[in-house]
């Protein structure tokens, strides 16, 4: 299993230093181990991590998982806790989320 690094186009036309594994690597490295189950290596196979480097002052990096068309990213920041969802790969016009078992709240992605 192999990680990239390097440079990054990012969504504001910048680059920045990325670390990613990509989940074709992860099913592979995981069926050397023995029996995998088929839904864990289908949803493996599509699964991406990236992570970039936080500015100083966070207390993590900034996490980004790719999986089912949805980029979820998730900081620790010096404040607060951020939480990002891009579904604009997947035509989904509505996104419920919960937090802390809060309920669902609906989000209208449009």
């Amino acid at each position: 299993m192999t990680t990239s690094n390097g440079p990054a186009d990012t969504t504001d036309g910048t680059s920045e230093s990325q670390r990613a594994l990509d989940g074709r690597q992860l099913a592979g490295a995981l069926a050397q181990l023995g029996t995998v189950d088929p839904v864990c290596v289908e949803v493996l196979t599509r699964l991406n991590l990236r992570i970039y480097p936080g500015e100083p002052g966070d207390r993590t990096d900034h996490v980004v998982l790719d999986v089912h068309g949805v980029s979820i990213g998730v900081q620790r920041r010096a404040d607060d806790l951020y939480l990002h969802a891009d579904t604009t790969e997947t035509g989904d016009q509505l996104v419920a989320f919960e937090i802390n078992g809060g309920g669902e709240v609906d989000h209208a992605t449009s």
